[in-house]
């Protein structure tokens, strides 16, 4: 076998390996949603902040505040992280960007919750975006200072199969623009960005009542950052 057969050959296995593999950001919101599946998806012994849970039967649910409304902050893609062997996840409540660390790791080609502990916010592995947010959530002026208008807002269907289509788009200006927020009392981010990632454009995921509802993308630019772009998901 050529050495060029050989490259392909493996290339081929790792692009089958990532189209088997559990997409993460599914993983994650189901286990969040559906808590009664919760303990099959825990590697044990399972330890939060020292304390250890060494069986399923001795499992207590993780709750998020809302389920219904799940706001993910990721870097690139929300699925970037699935070919990663492990992933942290900082969840915290709102702009108090001191939370829980998930520390999540593949195994074969399924998601499992290994450990949690509590971090302060010198941890927060994104401070500079989250910053950012909370003023753009709570200063309309700020907020459309940090637009770049026209502002598409992309329709994409999601068909039974899960692929992605886009069936429609229009156009927002600054003169008919509604304000936007992420930043609420019963607001938990949750935030796929790695320690050290330096990806120049973020986006902010909505799920609602387990299914992707919208998606707003931002871009950094010279520093500072800017919302380019709306996905509103339908089916």
């Amino acid at each position: 076998m050529t050495l060029r057969a050989v490259t392909l050959l493996i290339i081929s296995l790792l692009t089958l390996e990532n189209c088997l593999a559990e997409q993460f950001s599914k993983f994650f919101v189901d286990f969040f949603v559906d808590t009664k599946t919760q303990a099959d998806k825990v590697t044990y012994p399972y330890f939060y902040n020292g304390d250890r849970t060494l069986v399923k039967s001795g499992w207590q649910t993780l709750n998020l505040k809302n389920k219904n409304r799940i706001v993910i902050v990721c870097a690139d893609s929300l699925e970037s992280v699935t070919k990663e062997d492990a992933v942290d996840v900082a969840i915290t409540n709102g702009a108090n960007l001191s939370g829980v660390k998930h520390h999540f790791s593949k195994q074969g080609q399924a998601w499992k919750l290994n450990n949690s502990r509590g971090i302060p916010s010198t941890e927060y592995a994104d401070k500079g975006f989250m910053t950012f947010i909370e003023r753009f959530s709570t200063d309309v002026d700020f907020q459309k200072k940090n637009i770049i208008f026209p502002l598409p807002e992309k329709t994409v269907q999601i068909s039974a199969d899960r692929k992605e289509t886009q069936s429609g788009s229009k156009l927002h200006m600054p003169r008919t623009w509604a304000p936007v927020g992420f930043i609420g009392q019963t607001t938990q981010i949750c935030s796929f960005v790695q320690t050290g990632e330096d990806a120049n454009n973020r986006r902010i995921v909505i799920f609602e009542n387990g299914e992707k509802s919208l998606s707003y993308n931002f871009i950094n630019i010279r520093g500072n950052w800017f919302l380019i772009e709306i996905e509103r998901y339908v089916r």
